[in-house]
């Protein structure tokens, strides 16, 4: 005798599931690291987004860029990097979960009806692994995946879903007390975190942050040179150096750019300077590469003009320090009141820093 396995259609119910679409959020990279740092990208989503909470982290890729120099040249905002993401959906591990649960609740259920609860209480007495713990449990357990393959043409150099909501959230420094100021410059929240990235090799390197249908990128940069400029109308004095030792770093790669075009081009000397003849603009960019690989950015700003709002100026009483000296800082602000005047200063600080 054939007895027949019946699954009926109220036995499965339906998933009610949809891939996790997400929300807005913003990620940067602060500074430049060396090659002895850990460096570190700043995530932060803009208002308490309870729904992101569901996707348990954010998914991390960073990338290492080959000809680091070349494919700067190409983008319009070093801010915002020009790289379309590769979006593929979520895959079929879900849907491939809820099909096998299903089909594993139907020949259970159907099984069921076959044999008498007598029977079947045998079984599990002979056999506890065939117990249901809790009984008529056939939910399947959805995974939020990854939703964007990695970019076509960039090695991926580590990939991995980091804490949002758990991460310590970026607190003030300790320490931080201006007498005539207040401390809370800046309200703890979560949801604005450090996400680190693991020591790095010398080089340009992109990060990709991914949550649901959502992604955003930027660049982090590996150097042990470091450029230091000085600006004036007509002309920029580009000084590269040892970031740790402070020794003038020779023979590295130069490009002076406005983020549209490559304005001028170089190497430095022997005693690290290169010097750049030509009108400043508003905005400008220094781009360098050392020996070791190394790439390095130096954002510059030039204002022709003071006026048109109020300003705030920050001064040293020095270009250049030695290790323990006493470094002296003055902060002035002047207040706009009209295109041919400025208030007197509004404010005047003093303030000196140990070395």
């Amino acid at each position: 005798m054939i007895v027949p396995l019946v699954a009926h259609a109220g036995d499965i119910d339906p998933s009610r599931y949809a891939p996790f679409a997400g929300d807005k959020f913003y990620l940067l990279s602060e500074t430049t690291f060396s090659s002895d740092e850990n460096p570190r990208v700043r995530l932060e989503v803009p208002g308490r987004k309870e729904s992101l909470e569901a996707y348990s982290g954010v998914d991390v890729r960073v990338y290492r860029i080959p000809q680091p120099i070349d494919f700067l040249k190409k983008q319009k905002n070093l801010h915002r990097p020009s790289l379309k993401g590769n979006y593929a959906g979520e895959g079929l591990s879900n849907a491939i979960n809820y099909l096998w649960d299903s089909w594993y609740k139907k020949s259970r259920l159907a099984w069921q009806r076959v044999f008498s609860f007598f029977v079947r209480k045998g079984v599990v007495e002979h056999s506890p692994e065939l117990k249901q713990v809790p009984a008529h449990t056939y939910q399947t357990k959805f995974e939020n995946n990854p939703q964007f393959k990695p970019i076509d043409g960039l090695d991926v150099v580590d990939e991995y879903r980091y804490p949002l909501w758990q991460a310590k959230p970026i607190a003030p420094p300790a320490g931080v007390n201006l007498s005539g100021s207040s401390s809370n410059f800046l309200e703890i929240k979560r949801g604005n975190i450090y996400i680190p990235l693991g020591k790095q090799k010398p080089g340009l390197y992109l990060v990709e942050a991914m949550i649901g249908t959502f992604r955003a990128t930027t660049f982090l940069f590996v150097s042990d040179t470091v450029a230091l400029t000085k600006l004036s109308s007509h002309q920029e004095l580009i000084w590269t150096v040892d970031k740790r030792t402070g020794r003038p770093i020779a023979d590295t790669k130069l490009l002076f750019t406005d983020g549209v075009g490559v304005l001028g081009e170089g190497r430095s000397r022997k005693d690290g300077v290169f010097l750049f003849e030509g009108k400043s603009l508003e905005r400008s960019y220094v781009l360098g590469q050392d020996k070791g690989g190394g790439v390095f950015i130096s954002e510059n700003f030039y204002f022709d003009s003071e006026i048109y709002g109020n300003k705030l100026y920050i001064f040293t009483d020095r270009p250049l320090y030695r290790p323990g000296d006493i470094v002296n800082v003055k902060l002035l602000g002047r207040e706009f009141r009209g295109s041919s005047q400025f208030g007197s200063p509004c404010a005047c600080l003093c303030c000196p820093i140990s070395g």
